[in-house]
């Protein structure tokens, strides 16, 4: 048992051993440790305190601790510990889940862990989820961290905002699948949100990634005309397009302040167009203001450019 009960060259010694077990313990876990954990290797209370007392240990939540101090602690290690804080069947979820898994960026929210039935308490900083069950395929280890599978991950956040977004990022990092993301939805299909997860899944075109509003705008534009949908984002002579008809040889870019602003960027945009055009591809423009208060014009002429393509194919 590692206790410290006597004073003298002794105790340092047991000290001294009791603070590499924690430094190795930790050190494995992300850099936190917890009270069971500490209790099994016999640490006791008093140990614990006086180790908190001289910022040996660093108290993040009720019985959970860091080796370094919560302000200088990483992401990782918040993530861990909020999981930890909340009992050893939590598992991180939700907008959390999503950020651990790469599908979303980290936000300065609560945390989301989700427990098996009981209610964990009270956690600040923690935003806790209950569910009745989770099935053994729901559950993974990401970085040594309990973990709502990518699909469970999905659908937990089927009421986000930018939903599609979400999506399209989760299939290309090829963690999960369209078939894994209906059959979780199947388990669970009057959960909120899930009926406009299934439209994303299924909308014309499949889930597109987009980087700003107008992006955004114009896909939800061709698609309600039924045009055929563009691929997104696409890599071609060191550019990203914003829209691009392979089989048209079409481009089609945005053109909003905060991308295109100031004569820099015009000039760049201009020059993109004519090694484009110099390529062979055609290449149309629109503005923020166009696709807010004119879309029938930007749909006419889309539509125009899209048949004109297909006759010269043809």
């Amino acid at each position: 048992m590692w206790r410290v009960v006597h004073a003298g060259a002794s105790a340092v010694k047991r000290g001294g051993d009791v603070d590499r077990l924690i430094e190795r313990i930790g050190a494995a876990n992300n850099r936190v440790i917890d009270w069971r954990t500490l209790d099994a290797h016999g640490v006791g209370h008093r140990a614990i305190e006086h180790r908190v007392a001289i910022a040996r240990l660093h108290r993040c939540h009720a019985g959970v601790y860091l080796l370094d101090p919560p302000q200088q602690a990483s992401r990782l290690t918040l993530l861990t510990a909020a999981v930890a804080a909340c009992g050893p069947d939590a598992v991180l979820s939700h907008a959390s889940a999503a950020e651990l898994w790469g599908f979303l960026p980290a936000r300065p929210a609560p945390i989301d862990v989700t427990v098996i039935g009981r209610n964990p308490g009270e956690r600040p900083g923690i935003r806790r989820h209950r569910t009745r069950t989770l099935e053994p395929g729901e559950v993974r280890t990401r970085h040594r961290i309990r973990i709502t599978s990518p699909a469970r991950t999905i659908v937990d956040n089927a009421s986000e905002r930018e939903l599609e977004q979400l999506v399209a990022t989760a299939l290309a990092s090829e963690l999960v699948t369209a078939r894994q993301i209906e059959r979780e939805i199947a388990r669970c299909p009057t959960r909120h949100g899930v009926g406009r997860l299934n439209a994303v899944l299924h909308q014309q075109g499949g889930p597109r990634w987009t980087r700003s509003w107008g992006e955004r705008r114009i896909l939800s534009l061709i698609r309600q005309a039924g045009l055929p949908v563009p691929e997104t984002n696409y890599p071609m002579f060191g550019y990203v397009l914003d829209a691009f008809w392979p089989d048209h040889g079409l481009v089609v870019e945005v053109d909003g302040y905060k991308f295109h602003g100031g004569r820099k960027s015009f000039e760049d945009d201009r020059a993109r167009d004519a090694r484009l055009v110099a390529a062979g591809y055609r290449v149309i423009r629109f503005t923020a203001r166009q696709l807010a208060e004119q879309p029938l014009v930007v749909i006419g002429r889309l539509a125009a450019a899209l048949a004109l393509t297909t006759r010269q194919a043809a």
